[in-house]
């Protein structure tokens, strides 16, 4: 029997935009121009690296065994030139559905000036895209995976609802209400006869 392999194409994720960033790694800011995203698709397309892997998180060399979530494709653009815009392919189902609650924000990885085989400098080229959870992007501009209606071209239907805490006695009752219980438990143990089990507690 074989086996069906639950994989999503999760289509038109923004990975970065034309701007002045922050990135770790680099030291002072990055400004990233149209230029640089539209020589981003040239590189893709020109098949100069193998496809960008999803990961969960930037590399860490403790974890580089760690698998590929999917791929980065069809790289494009939107937003007049200054956005770049993919899709996420073949990303294991369950990944897919936690990407909104776990994973809704992503880094790029990439090479800058790269010098190919052939003597061609590419000034941007993909290699890989970081998915995050508590870590902020450094491209804070981003559309959430949390819109997952927008990204799935959707109408989602819900309700917020709100729980309240129960913040019981204020503070002086409480205070004296857990003094009084605790005198008393410690009345119980001391005042036991002896050979008798103790209630609980």
């Amino acid at each position: 029997m074989t086996a069906v392999v639950d994989l999503h194409t999760i289509r038109g994720v923004e990975l970065i935009k034309a701007g002045t960033w922050q990135p770790d790694g680099i030291e002072g800011d990055w400004t990233v121009t149209p230029e640089h995203l539209a020589a981003a698709i040239e590189a893709h397309r020109a098949g100069l690296l193998r496809k960008p892997v999803v990961k969960i998180g930037h590399t860490d060399p403790r974890f580089d065994g760690g698998p590929a979530l999917g791929f980065v494709d069809n790289l494009r653009l939107a937003d007049g030139g200054s956005t770049l815009v993919a899709d996420l392919v073949n990303v294991p189902g369950p990944v897919a559905k936690l990407l909104p609650h776990a994973y809704p924000d992503r880094s790029i990885e990439a090479l800058i000036d790269f010098t190919d085989q052939a003597g061609t400098v590419w000034p941007l080229v993909l290699t890989g895209l970081a998915l995050l959870g508590a870590a902020d992007p450094a491209v804070e501009t981003l559309q959430s995976l949390q819109d997952v209606g927008a990204l799935y071209g959707e109408q989602i239907a819900a309700r917020r609802v709100v729980l309240a805490t129960n913040h019981g006695a204020p503070d002086r009752t409480r205070a004296v209400a857990v003094a009084a219980a605790r005198r008393r438990r410690t009345h119980r143990v001391l005042t036991q006869p002896k050979g008798e089990a103790c209630p609980p507690l």
